[in-house]
């Protein structure tokens, strides 16, 4: 008769692996419970800064649409298709209905003529079109700027350039011919003598006639200077033009022998040059010495070669001279000392001597007084 197995009792170290056992599974248990917290709380946190991000973005989309919607030029968004998708409400006021779903060429062709009611009546409206491609998309941002007031005021710029242009030359022109006007003055004065003999009353109306040539030739230079006419220059012997500079300023501004002195010029001396323009550069200088030397003035004016191909005429007084705070701008237009001055004098006289292939300067002299000295180009003999 066979007896039943009996089973192993489980001894200590059974018990001590199923307490091992048993603790591992604790310990894995709680650091799975510690990661899904720390996975949890790491995934609130992305979700909270997303929805962060996401209300910024919100935000700035709104700010963005805001700009868009109050920009003073007009924004339109066109396809690949050249259909217009979007536009902000400035860019329907300046093209017109309609535009969303319309071509951008027909559009583009229909703002080119819009026009606008204003105080002055109807008037064309100008805008500026800027095209800019959106990366590779095909898409493009139309960019429309209303530049009408731009115009307008363009316009008015240019009119006021033009009238300023029109007051500049009046006031070079009295300025130009006041010597001129001066000395025809003075030789209708001497024609009325009843005891003038008839060889003096022919040099006076000879001296009158050249005057009156002197204000012809101003005119006609003025008018060439508005008209933008390049003045011709033709050889002229320098000793001519002193010499009718000279009869020129000492009647017509009625200067004594001691007043002004002006050295003789060889006749082998020529130049290429506008005689009437170069003698009024000369009365200008010489007006505005006397008016800088006061009651008793001391005018001299010297010819010197400085070498082969060049010449120099110094007009120098014994004024109180130039500042050295006015000394660099009075060649520049309108730039006066005096109240009742143009400021055009002098800018006429450099203007001369540039259109002369020269140039001109000014310095206070060390011995007193204020000194210009003007450089021309000289002709050669042989030509």
């Amino acid at each position: 008769m066979q007896t039943a197995q009996q089973q192993p009792i489980p001894g200590p170290e059974s018990d001590l692996a199923l307490d091992r056992a048993t603790q591992e599974l604790n310990t894995s248990y709680v650091d799975l419970c510690e990661r899904v917290e720390r996975l949890t709380q790491e995934l609130h946190q992305s979700r909270t800064q997303l929805m962060r991000e996401l209300a910024e973005k919100e935000v700035i989309f709104q700010r963005l649409s805001a700009l868009v919607q109050a920009l003073p030029g007009g924004m339109l968004l066109v396809d690949r298709h050249d259909i217009i998708r979007d536009a902000n409400p400035h860019a329907i006021e300046l093209v017109g209905e309609p535009v969303i779903g319309e071509s951008w060429s027909s559009v583009e062709r229909r703002s080119l003529n819009l026009r606008y009611e204003s105080a002055e009546g109807d008037k064309r409206r100008h805008v500026s079109v800027s095209v800019q491609p959106l990366g590779n998309s095909g898409e493009k941002l139309i960019l429309i700027t209303d530049t009408t007031a731009l115009h307008e005021s363009q316009q008015l710029e240019s009119q006021k350039r033009r009238l300023m242009a029109m007051g500049e030359m009046a006031a070079r022109l009295a300025h130009q011919i006041r010597t001129p006007i001066a000395s025809t003055t003075l030789y209708l004065a001497q024609l009325a003598r009843a005891d003038l003999k008839d060889n003096e009353r022919s040099d006076i109306c000879d001296n009158l006639s050249t005057a009156l040539r002197n204000v012809e030739g101003t005119i006609d230079s003025m008018l060439g200077f508005v008209r933008g006419d390049a003045r011709e220059l033709v050889p002229l012997f320098l000793q001519d033009v002193m010499q009718e500079f000279e009869a020129l300023v000492r009647d017509g501004l009625d200067l004594g022998v001691d007043q002004l002195t002006v050295t003789t010029v060889d006749r082998s001396v020529r130049i290429n040059g506008a005689r009437e323009d170069l003698v009024g550069a000369l009365s200008n200088l010489v007006c505005n010495a006397i008016q800088a030397s006061g009651e008793a003035p001391e005018i001299y004016v010297s010819v010197n070669a400085v070498d082969a191909g060049s010449i120099q005429i110094r007009v120098r007084d014994h004024g109180p001279g130039i500042s050295d705070e006015h000394l660099p701008h009075i060649f520049d237009p309108f730039y006066t000392t005096r109240a009742a001055g143009t400021g055009l004098g002098l800018a006429v006289v450099a203007m001369t001597v540039n259109q002369h292939g020269g140039d001109i300067s000014a310095r206070n002299h060390p011995t007193g007084g204020a000194e210009f000295v003007i450089s021309l180009p000289m002709l050669a003999p042989s030509e």
